[in-house]
């Protein structure tokens, strides 16, 4: 009969209360500057023509979660490209026109580019200030919880 050290036995992989950090956060698949690159020509296409709305929505759509430094400061231009392009009275409405995750994820951005040398460079701290108190206004504190809670940083 074989003996087994009861010590050795790792029994926290039994405790259903234990979670591990990996668990928390999915995995995202990486994201190349090519593909940010593409989106901002994109994001860019629609301004032009006027499609505000569409314009944030896809700049909002799949942030690079699992993208290097570099990708997330490249998306961060196009999303701050967007932002500082619309006019104050436009704002309102194309946030009510969001679902609610674009509108977390707007958040993300808006604080990262009050984080940021690109969000506080001639004068865009006031307009992601304006972005923000909107947002807030619109999605309540919950999108600011939620904000500070997730993990996945754009």
């Amino acid at each position: 009969m074989a003996e087994i050290d009861f010590r050795r036995i790792d029994v926290d992989q039994y405790d259903p209360d234990r979670f591990l950090v990996e668990s928390l956060v999915p995995p995202q698949p990486p994201v190349s500057l090519d593909e940010i690159k593409q989106r901002s020509v994109a994001v860019k296409r629609l301004l032009s023509q006027g499609d505000y709305q569409g314009a944030l929505e896809t700049a909002l759509r799949d942030p690079p979660y699992g993208g290097s430094a570099e990708v997330k400061n490249a998306n961060l231009q196009t999303v701050l490209d967007v932002l500082l392009t619309l006019k104050s009275n436009t704002i309102t409405p194309i946030i009510e026109a969001l679902t609610p995750e674009l509108q977390d994820i707007l958040i993300k951005y808006i604080y990262k580019g009050m984080g940021s040398p690109l969000g506080q460079t001639h004068g865009n701290g006031v307009a992601l200030l304006l972005w923000f108190e909107k947002t807030v206004d619109i999605t309540s504190q919950g999108a600011i919880i939620r904000y500070m809670s997730d993990r996945r940083t754009v």
